[in-house]
């Protein structure tokens, strides 16, 4: 390929097809060393994908993160997900679709940014490249159009059939038809309020875990409901973050691993339910290159961010967190901020000061500033590696 573009993702997805035609391991060997390059140079924090439009081998490159390469990148990661079975490019699709996709979208719907920065503003695509406006459709480009695309994916990736049963990937209110080997439909439906979620209270902390910042969910129930009783494998995936998770099927628990699926072979009956309780505690990527002295803070699945409208400082003047001793806490959001935040909590700076930050996908909805990658001390880099590659550091 003569430039690494987003165009050159979708090339990239025929080697795919090409070992899911042929079998022939080396299609196979390829596309995975070429989907874990981008994860460990190209994927910023937000989950997006290109630094100024291709690859650069830099996620820390504060180039312009293209809507289309990102929609590109979740195309290929679902590709990924297909021919591997594996759970991290599930996760990576949950970090893409709540940052990089649903920031790259306007509050009101109407439009879609080009570039969706980790730190900076956001613009409409229509103005930013204005020179693919045609008399008629001033709003359509490349990126408008392909962005709904991160949306409309996520039915191709939040439940999937497997040999020998379901896989759910995704978690969140919903209710998904899937089919079972045998070709029966079965019902999942979610009840929760996942990702967002409240803080532990101070005296509720672990007594063993005294320092360890513990934000625990309630728990997604989810029902499985056969046409009938049936016996199949349900496949749930436990992020690669959830390092406390719990899981009850009918009154027993069941151990998970960390970024690994949990099998549950069993006979389901119709009402079948799930109590499965994620660990939110705050977790964080430590930046490097041009993110030295930086981290990015996530709750779950959700990158924080700091916007103005919630607070009273520059962006640029921000202070300095203790990431040790920031302690997110969910705080209630003022009327009069402009759209209102899917997510705000309150951390505390080294100085003693609070500072609000709110979900990036809601961070510059204003038009305003906005920093996703904040001044902090008190933790040190988690190397990329297969084993960690969200360079999860708590």
């Amino acid at each position: 390929m003569p430039k690494p573009r987003w165009e050159g993702l979708h090339s990239v997805q025929a080697i795919a097809e090409l070992y899911a035609i042929t079998g022939d391991m080396k299609y196979k060997d390829a596309y995975e060393r070429i989907w874990w390059s981008i994860v460990e140079g190209d994927r910023h924090n937000t989950g997006g994908f290109s630094s100024g439009e291709q690859a650069t081998g830099n996620p820390y490159d504060p180039g312009a993160i293209e809507t289309c390469c990102t929609i590109a990148w979740v195309a290929v990661t679902i590709d990924y997900l297909r021919m591997t079975g594996d759970p991290r490019a599930a996760d990576e699709l949950e970090l893409s679709t709540w940052n990089a996709v649903l920031g790259a979208q306007n509050a009101d719907g109407r439009w879609w940014t080009y570039n969706t920065p980790m730190d900076g503003d956001r613009k409409a695509s229509a103005h930013e490249i204005v020179f693919q406006a045609r008399p008629g459709s001033p709003e359509l480009n490349c990126c408008s159009v392909n962005g709904p695309r991160g949306l409309a994916m996520l039915s191709e990736w939040a439940a999937m059939s497997s040999k020998d049963g379901i896989v759910l990937n995704y978690y969140g209110p919903s209710t998904i038809l899937v089919t079972t080997p045998s070709g029966n439909h079965v019902r999942i439906e979610q009840k929760t309020d996942y990702p967002f979620v409240e803080c532990i209270d101070e005296d509720r902390r672990s007594e063993a875990e005294p320092n360890r910042h513990r934000c625990l969910q309630s728990p997604i129930r989810i029902t499985i409901t056969p046409k009938s009783k049936e016996r199949f494998t349900l496949r749930l995936r436990i992020p690669s973050w959830s390092r406390d998770t719990h899981v009850v099927v009918k009154g027993e628990a069941i151990a998970a691993i960390p970024g690994a699926y949990l099998t549950i072979d069993r006979e389901w009956q119709p009402g079948d339910t799930i109590d499965l309780t994620l660990d939110m505690t705050p977790w964080f990527w430590v930046g490097e290159r041009e993110c030295q002295g930086k981290v990015s803070i996530y709750h779950g699945p959700i990158l924080l961010a700091y916007d103005p409208r919630f607070d009273t400082r520059d962006p640029n003047q921000l202070p300095c967190l203790n990431v040790k001793d920031a302690d997110p806490k969910p705080v209630e959001c003022h009327p009069n901020t402009g759209p209102k935040p899917l997510l705000l909590v309150r951390v505390t700076a080294e100085d003693g000061t609070k500072v609000t930050l709110c979900d990036f996908a809601s961070a510059g909805a204003a038009g305003n500033n906005y920093r996703s990658w904040l001044q902090a001390t008190g933790i040190a880099p988690a190397q990329f590696s297969r084993d960690n590659p969200l360079r999860l550091a708590r």
